[in-house]
């Protein structure tokens, strides 16, 4: 078990880093649009810290997120963002957990899993909403994804290198 202390620091830093990553997709990727998408990088977030640290961390770091991005993203419902990444973080750290090792790959696709989800979330809010442009919906998404998968390159090493650096042998 770790200290208290030694553990607050860690989501400091933790936070620190996502906050930087939020910088990128305010800064770059608002403005980076290819066929009118623009990558995403918001629900990649909690899916790489629950690949590293676990379903529980994942999930409440995923709530935390969301809880800062309904406030600053628009979404098709107050609270969504809330409700969908501890979804995407509990999804991501079941594949990490079970399926792949980390690395590069189990990366990539618990990043893809974490956007999936949230897209998941937005088309079944788009069905209850009256089901328009459902198709049209899923194009949108699937693209907007692939356009933000070569970003888990960029956010990967940070959070493997906070996850190296903050593991303590207690």
């Amino acid at each position: 078990m770790l200290p208290k202390s030694y553990r607050v620091f860690k989501w400091l830093v933790y936070a620190a880093a996502t906050l930087l990553l939020c910088g990128v997709q305010s800064l770059l990727c608002n403005n980076l649009r290819v066929f009118g998408v623009t990558p995403f990088l918001y629900p990649l977030l909690p899916a790489m810290v629950a690949m590293f640290e676990g379903t529980r961390p994942g999930a409440v770091f995923g709530l935390v997120l969301g809880i800062f991005c309904d406030l600053l993203v628009p979404a098709p419902f107050r609270g969504f963002f809330t409700i969908a990444f501890p979804a995407a973080a509990v999804f991501a750290a079941g594949i990490a957990s079970r399926l792949l090792s980390r690395g590069v790959l189990c990366a990539l696709v618990v990043s893809a899993a974490g956007l999936l989800t949230v897209c998941a979330f937005r088309l079944a809010v788009q069905v209850l909403s009256g089901g328009q442009y459902l198709g049209l919906m899923a194009r949108i998404s699937l693209a907007e994804t692939l356009l933000t998968l070569p970003f888990v390159l960029a956010a990967l090493p940070v959070y493997r290198s906070i996850f190296r650096k903050c593991a303590a042998d207690y």
